[in-house]
């Protein structure tokens, strides 16, 4: 019998489909496995850009406030251009 606890990383982000406005900030959300959201409010701004790990990074992070009520943290990747759900 194994004793050792099954782990799970906590908070990992996960790939989501955002559309833009015509500045780019995002305007529609669609969560996995959930219908698209409107975002109503974007709370907070912010960006990071690192290049000290083992890979450079450079996102830009928005909290923001869904149509539903709900609050999620996204980030852009700008490098990657792919946008991401940090937190729901």
């Amino acid at each position: 019998m194994n004793d050792t606890p099954h782990l799970r990383s906590l908070g990992q982000p996960h790939v989501v489909t955002v559309r833009t406005d015509k500045f780019g900030e995002p305007e529609f959300v669609s969560l996995p496995g959930k219908p698209t959201r409107h975002v109503e409010i974007i709370r907070e701004c912010w960006r990071i850009d690192e290049g000290w790990w083992r890979q450079p990074i450079s996102r830009e992070y928005r909290t923001v406030i869904l149509d539903s009520g709900g609050s999620i943290t996204l980030y852009h990747d700008l490098l990657k251009g792919l946008w991401y759900v940090q937190r729901v």
